[in-house]
């Protein structure tokens, strides 16, 4: 997805085509469930950060399974979020509840693995897929 996201966001994100929207899906342990606060928090700060702080955890996904609050704060400060904020919103009851509501609402739906991507409850993409495929499926559902 990280290959593909540019060219999705400029070709139809920021063009008011589309809109991009991450749910969670905690089937890895605390790693899922740590790095999805931290994207609710960053993103609470400035939506950008989330996704700054979303592209960091997933290039270094193998660093998560020993990472503990204090890998989270630094990594959200170096994209530019305020630590003490965050920190607070991590180590929030809130945050907590919120990001395990997510998850139970993606159960609900049937979602169990990822990257799964809805295009208007028309076309379902399963797994990372090259631009064109997305385009296609895109301009199907759209009918353009």
């Amino acid at each position: 997805m990280l290959g593909t996201q540019p060219d999705l966001v400029r070709e139809y994100v920021e063009t008011g085509i589309l809109r991009i929207v991450f749910w969670p899906v905690l089937n890895h342990g605390n790693p899922s469930l740590y790095s999805t606060i931290s994207f609710e928090c960053a993103g609470r700060q400035d939506i950008t950060l989330a996704w700054e702080l979303h592209d960091r955890l997933f290039q270094n996904q193998r660093e998560l399974y020993a990472a503990d609050m204090d890998y989270y704060v630094n990594l959200a400060a170096e994209v530019g979020a305020d630590s003490e904020t965050f920190r607070a919103c991590y180590t929030s009851q809130e945050a907590l509840d919120l990001v395990m509501n997510l998850d139970r609402i993606r159960q609900e739906r049937g979602v169990y693995g990822q990257p799964i991507f809805d295009i208007n409850g028309q076309g379902v993409l399963l797994g990372s897929q090259p631009f064109d495929v997305f385009a296609g499926v895109i301009e199907q559902v759209l009918g353009e």
